[in-house]
């Protein structure tokens, strides 16, 4: 973006992405989490069935799979948006050293 005849490259917008998949991995997790407590503690005090803790772990282990998946694929986003990062700074730098004359 031009600023006072400058071409700038920031990467600020890169690092909210990284930040904002971290942020809903450990919320969708924590979400999960809550519900699950909230059921074992139903179980335990008699007011659900107990079949339903079968359920449940069955359901569990899905949800842990499942979000494991979602894991691989946002850290291999982020890996990626840091290659966009890096490409973006190395070729800035070679644009200022092309620009000053240098190799």
């Amino acid at each position: 973006m031009p600023n006072d005849g400058l071409i700038q490259f920031r990467s600020e917008n890169l690092d909210a992405i990284q930040t904002q998949t971290t942020g809903q991995q450990e919320r969708y997790i924590g979400i999960w989490d809550n519900v699950r407590a909230q059921l074992l503690g139903l179980i335990e005090a008699g007011q659900v069935d107990r079949q339903v803790g079968g359920v449940l772990e069955e359901r569990d282990q899905i949800f842990r799979r499942e979000a494991t998946g979602f894991d691989d694929s946002v850290i291999a986003q982020n890996t990626a948006v840091r290659n966009v990062q890096n490409i973006g700074i190395e070729g800035g730098a070679a644009m200022v050293r092309a620009a000053r004359g240098g190799a």
